[in-house]
């Protein structure tokens, strides 16, 4: 394969149809959707290329069963990679007593279901199109599926928005009372402002929310409302600088002493999202503590995210993501050109292809130029990527937010404001 690049998680996007129409799914805000499913020839030629698989991933931004030869891709598979996991995500609106027998019988080991909530109105409003299948399929599946095959590994994933926080407790018991292995829970990636609305965390990093804690977040908040922004940015002394001004570099040279700053927009616009996330993380303590009880493993998103302590999912599990198209690309998130709502602004996110298994072979694919120029700056994100949560910059429409094509440090195309990358968001892989 690639020079050092051993890959050993393949991610295939199988379809991009969909049955469903959830509120925030890609889909939703992505000018160039194209509802078809990958074609059979190139998924047997990317398990062809392949070797040394350790998991095969049949799932992208469609449902997988929507592709009708789902079955014979989960077959071929199995037949290629023996001993690799093969998982597979849906909805599961399709799934029937058929198709689970079929599915596990032909290879399938790993399989997650979305439910974000067991409440059925609460469920039909948040992912369109959805009902009471969806929670017989879960049984299904457990009754059914471990039938054939008792290690089937059965998973729940959840979205959480924050209407739906005091749910997650009840999601878990339910898990349990199911058979389900684990509940993995990621927040939502909002590719609109309204989305992001529903959202239940901060980019700021948490260690600069308890560095400002006390009065020193309250000041530095009526300084922002004295002064323009501009201001406090540009004069640095002289018979100009007035006390809130002084005070203000002062809080600020603290924060850059532990190797932070401050973006003020996110800690003075939106202390009702930093409220809400201290609200969050006493629901998913309970979440843990449910979770333990019941003996069911659970997967949970971090809150705050942290500049200091960022990685990248893909690269730590060498992993690569193929879409429906053949063209592959290092991750989900750089998979295709989409908007999308972080750091208090609006940004274009380019999609950063790598190659095309229909043209290339995957050894000359992981080993050029582009994805080894990624992989070089996504090793050690920390150092070598901004994080700009807590830029005091970012809500200036530095041109490095607009988009993804370049930032501060140099990096094209740029990590800086991954929500994957601080374990705010997460997929399973």
């Amino acid at each position: 394969m690639g020079r050092d690049f051993d890959l050993r998680n393949l991610h295939i996007e199988v379809t991009t149809r969909c049955n469903l129409n959830c509120i925030y799914c890609l889909r939703r805000f992505w000018s160039g959707y194209e509802p078809r499913d990958m074609e059979f020839n190139t998924y047997l030629r990317i398990l062809d290329q392949a070797e040394g698989l350790e998991r095969i991933n049949l799932y992208g931004f469609g449902e997988p069963f929507m592709n009708p030869r789902i079955l014979d891709m989960i077959y071929h598979a199995r037949r290629s990679f023996k001993d690799s996991k093969i998982f597979l995500s849906t909805n599961g609106m399709l799934l029937n007593e058929s198709i689970i027998e079929k599915a596990v019988e032909r290879g399938l080991d790993s399989i997650a279901v979305s439910v974000d909530t067991i409440n059925l109105q609460q469920l039909k409003k948040i992912r369109v199109g959805s009902g009471p299948r969806v929670l017989k399929s879960l049984s299904d599946l457990c009754r059914i599926g471990r039938r054939i095959l008792p290690e089937l590994e059965i998973g729940i994933e959840c979205v959480i928005l924050k209407h739906g926080i005091e749910e997650l407790p009840k999601v878990v018991e339910y898990a349990a009372d199911m058979g389900v292995d684990y509940v993995q829970v990621s927040h939502v990636v909002p590719y609109s402002k309204q989305i992001y609305e529903y959202a239940c965390y901060t980019c700021v990093s948490e260690k600069v929310i308890s560095l400002l804690r006390g009065d020193r977040l309250r000041k530095l908040c009526e300084i922002r409302d004295k002064a323009s922004l501009q201001a406090l940015l540009l004069l640095h002394g002289g018979s100009r600088t007035t006390h809130e001004l002084k005070k203000y570099f002062e809080i600020v040279k603290d924060l850059t002493s532990h190797g932070y700053t401050a973006n003020l927009t996110a800690l003075c616009e939106e202390q009702h999202k930093i409220h809400l996330t201290l609200r969050v993380k006493e629901a998913l303590r309970r979440v843990r503590e449910v979770a333990e009880d019941y003996g069911v493993e659970i997967r949970l998103p971090k809150i705050f995210s942290d500049a200091a302590d960022r990685s990248c999912p893909y690269e730590e599990k060498h992993s690569i993501y193929v879409r429906r198209d053949g063209k592959i690309a290092p991750c989900m998130e750089l998979a295709y050109t989409h908007p999308e709502y972080v750091n208090s602004h609006n940004k274009q996110v380019y999609e950063y292809l790598v190659g095309d298994i229909r043209a290339e072979s995957l050894s000359r694919i992981l080993s050029n130029e582009r994805f080894e120029r990624l992989r070089e700056m996504r090793k050690d994100l920390t150092h070598s990527c901004p994080w700009c949560g807590d830029c005091p910059y970012s809500e200036l429409e530095c041109w490095f937010v607009k988009d993804n094509l370049l930032d501060c440090y140099g990096n094209s195309p740029s990590c800086s404001e991954c929500l994957y990358s601080v374990g705010l968001a997460s997929c399973i892989i």
